[in-house]
């Protein structure tokens, strides 16, 4: 199924926290993979995690999760400190309601990329922090094969 950039863009804005790559493979029909690149203490408390999200081998998503522990249940932390799943799915697999607030939103479709800011918020508090660029060059290579 061809899609526009701007079409494929809105549905990846448009999922629910935790179904970014759930939409991806089924608006690509093609198989997607989220990888934890490296997570890494930058304070007491704080981590940053790179993740990719990737179809055959092109990165489709780049992220920079941000999030302090005190903050989270420990289950929560125990499953991030295994740096096998992602956040959304994390979220989804122990039944915790998430809402997103973006913070910023930068479509640059002519440079092939569109970048976002987001909180992830659960009962009120900022559980994480998430910073995206979208790779549109890549979605249209397997949008169009």
């Amino acid at each position: 199924m061809n899609v526009s950039s701007e079409d494929l863009l809105d549905k990846i804005l448009d999922a629910p926290v935790g179904q970014v790559v759930t939409v991806l493979g089924e608006v690509l029909n093609c198989k997607i993979k989220l990888k934890v690149i490296e997570q890494n203490t930058i304070a007491t408390n704080y981590f940053v995690r790179k993740v990719a999200i990737t179809s055959d081998g092109l990165p489709l998503i780049k992220a920079e999760v941000k999030f302090d522990s005190t903050v989270l249940p420990e289950f929560i932390m125990a499953d991030l400190l295994k740096k096998k799943r992602g956040v959304g799915t994390i979220l989804n697999v122990n039944g915790i309601k998430a809402t997103r607030k973006v913070i910023s939103l930068n479509r640059n479709t002519h440079k092939g990329r569109a970048t976002r800011e987001y909180q992830i918020i659960h009962n009120g508090i900022v559980w994480f922090t998430i910073f995206e660029e979208i790779k549109l060059d890549n979605l249209d290579s397997n949008n169009n094969s």
